[in-house]
């Protein structure tokens, strides 16, 4: 019966006539629960209803995402043609599909609008690389929804990000509160970064931590009354607005985050981020990157690997630390670049 409707339907030439029989067929495709749709039957299915997609009206469409959407009887090309439509019709994809695929959610998470982020927020397998682009790239609605869905895993790198944002956005610092509570992983993760001596983390909620005191901070942060505009937890001042902290390029690279640290002029937490991705103690590339030794420093530097364009704003930044000139930074660039085009090989061999 579903071979002989598909090919009816591929014989038909009417847009109206389509939309009509996709309806009919989709009904019967999805009421068949006593029939679990062999592969062929869904790749079947799935590759007719593409080939006539973009001559389907939107009644036709809406009753392929009503009934379809959230199960496993299509395909991943055709779930990911559904996500590309207005939020209305992608939202129960985007939050709910088994079948959508990894790149199509990237595609999302990159330049998705936040109503379509949010919904992929809520999603059950959410990977580190996802996670990170929702938290590079979202307004923070979408963030605070990472932070409370138990499922989502979080990288180091997103987690340092988290950490930057809650430095001044108090909704940030309770989030990483209540998810610590609720999460031995996460708690782990920032324990970790804590014994670090790690910079860039808020007091509160080290002390918090350290104090086993986590509880009576979330419930602190969350008894603030809303519309205040300022407030202050033990010393430090916090807003509930998004802070005009970015990180560099909608990325969660260490490029992305050293750039970031840099535009925050918190050349110590820089320091301590790349004292761990080079394995220095931090005392010795505090003192490198102090001196007059241009050569030692882009050694140190080149050992990052960071672009080009992260090493011109790590010299723009380390200028004004140290109220130097700015004068020979284009030179200097210029060697960094021309080292880091020479084979790796010859590098190591030094």
């Amino acid at each position: 019966m579903l071979i002989e409707q598909l090919e009816q339907l591929a014989r038909i030439k009417e847009p109206e006539a389509r939309s009509k029989l996709i309806r009919t067929l989709v009904g019967e495709y999805a009421r068949s629960e006593d029939h679990e749709p062999s592969e062929n039957e869904r790749e079947l299915f799935s590759r007719i209803v593409l080939s006539v997609f973009d001559q389907l009206d939107r009644s036709a469409r809406y009753e392929l995402v009503v009934r379809l959407a959230k199960t496993d009887r299509i395909i991943a090309d055709l779930a990911d043609r559904l996500a590309e439509e207005d939020f209305e019709l992608s939202e129960p994809v985007i939050e709910s599909s088994p079948v959508i695929s990894q790149e199509a959610m990237m595609a999302i998470a990159t330049s998705g609008g936040n109503d379509k982020r949010l919904v992929m927020a809520h999603r059950n397998d959410l990977s580190e690389e996802l996670t990170d682009k929702l938290i590079a790239r979202s307004a923070r609605p979408v963030v605070h929804a990472l932070l409370e869905n138990l499922e989502a895993p979080f990288s180091v790198r997103g987690v340092l990000a988290l950490l930057i944002f809650a430095n001044t956005e108090v909704e940030v610092l309770c989030g990483l509160a209540k998810r610590a509570l609720r999460d031995s992983g996460f708690l782990e993760t920032q324990i970790q970064i804590l014994e670090t001596n790690c910079p860039i983390f808020p007091a509160p909620l080290k002390r918090a931590i350290e104090e086993d005191t986590l509880e009576k901070l979330a419930a602190q942060i969350g008894d603030i009354k809303r519309g205040q505009d300022n407030i202050e937890i033990d010393g430090i001042l916090y807003s509930r607005h998004e802070a005009s902290v970015h990180i560099a390029n909608g990325e969660l690279s260490f490029d992305a985050i050293l750039r970031t640290l840099f535009e925050e002029q918190r050349l110590d937490a820089a320091i301590w981020l790349i004292s761990r991705k080079i394995n220095l103690a931090d005392d010795v590339v505090s003192d490198t990157l102090k001196s007059d030794a241009d050569g030692a420093i882009m050694r140190l530097m080149l050992q990052t690997g960071i672009h080009e364009k992260t090493y011109r704003d790590f010299l723009k930044a380390r200028s004004e630390w140290l109220d130097r000139s700015t004068r020979g930074i284009p030179d200097l660039v210029m060697r960094y670049k021309a080292e880091l085009k020479k084979p790796r090989a010859t590098a190591t061999a030094h």
